[in-house]
């Protein structure tokens, strides 16, 4: 399953003080939730059916903060954009749904629904701040399973969570790595590349001409493994490129710039037009 984001509908439980606390703890998960996206988590917030119902402060439920013109346009723009696809098990995999039938998961004694789809579905959970315990980059979980044998086991385990943007620093690697593995599914054309190229390429930026290329690339092309490679080894290379000119010696690839003479006889195909409106030579 894509990476994308789980609620934990646990710390919405608990009544806040007042509103502009509200306004404040929402502000909060809306920049661990921004700060997610950037690194190229999708931009999905799995939810336990409607929250718009769950009462931040009482008489103040989340419909209302989205309605309340104090909180800034964008943040509420942005979280009614990651909220369009609740409840969160709507259109998972059949092999989630059944997990998911199989086993309970509980957090400090209470059932976590939410939590048990960030672990199965190995997503990223989320909270709102609403109490301290929500203030840590990893929740332990005691999950109740039945097992191939029709049995019950016991185990704990713990999942990545995140209720402030600098948890979700804590977590670069760990999405890198699940974005890397969808990267290379054998179903990932290159169609899907190029819908998706900011989330598996958010360092990356494409010209227009491109998108014809990457989605001539159908699945079982030779070429297209070899794609996926090369704009990864670029996109790892632009998270870490801070200052001076691009250094190609840096991949771990070879690369080799156009020849004098190639220039000339292809300068036309080689002068592209780049998303600012300006044409560029390519080598």
């Amino acid at each position: 399953m894509d990476l994308e984001m789980v609620l934990n509908e646990l710390s919405l439980e608990t009544p806040i003080a007042d509103i502009s606390t509200a306004r404040k703890l929402m502000s909060e998960l809306i920049q661990t939730l921004r700060k997610a996206k950037s690194l190229g988590v999708k931009p999905i917030l799995r939810t336990h059916s409607n929250i718009n119902n769950i009462e931040l402060v009482c008489n103040y439920p989340i419909a209302s903060w989205r309605n309340d013109k104090i909180v800034d346009l964008e943040e509420r723009r942005f979280f009614r954009s990651l909220i369009l696809k609740a409840p969160f098990s709507e259109d998972a995999l059949q092999e989630i749904k059944d997990k998911f039938d199989l086993s309970e998961v509980w957090h400090q004694g209470k059932l976590a629904d939410g939590l048990r789809f960030a672990l199965i579905s190995d997503s990223l959970a989320v909270s709102l701040l609403s109490k301290t315990q929500w203030d840590t980059d990893f929740l332990e979980l005691q999950i109740t399973e039945v097992d191939k044998n029709e049995e019950l086991t016991d185990y704990s385990e713990k999942i990545v969570h995140a209720s402030r943007s600098s948890h979700v620093k804590q977590h670069i690697e760990w999405i890198k790595n699940r974005i890397e593995n969808q990267l290379f599914d054998r179903q990932v054309d290159g169609e899907t590349l190029w819908e998706r190229r900011e989330e598996f390429f958010p360092h990356l930026i494409f010209c227009e001409q491109v998108e014809q290329q990457l989605q001539n690339l159908k699945t079982g092309n030779p070429i297209l493994q070899q794609v996926k490679k090369r704009l990864l080894e670029l996109e790892k290379y632009c998270q870490i490129w801070q200052t001076g000119t691009f250094n190609p010696n840096l991949l771990p690839s070879k690369t080799t710039p156009e020849s004098d003479s190639r220039i000339e006889q292809f300068r036309h195909q080689l002068t592209i037009k780049c998303p600012d409106g300006k044409t560029r030579l390519f080598s």
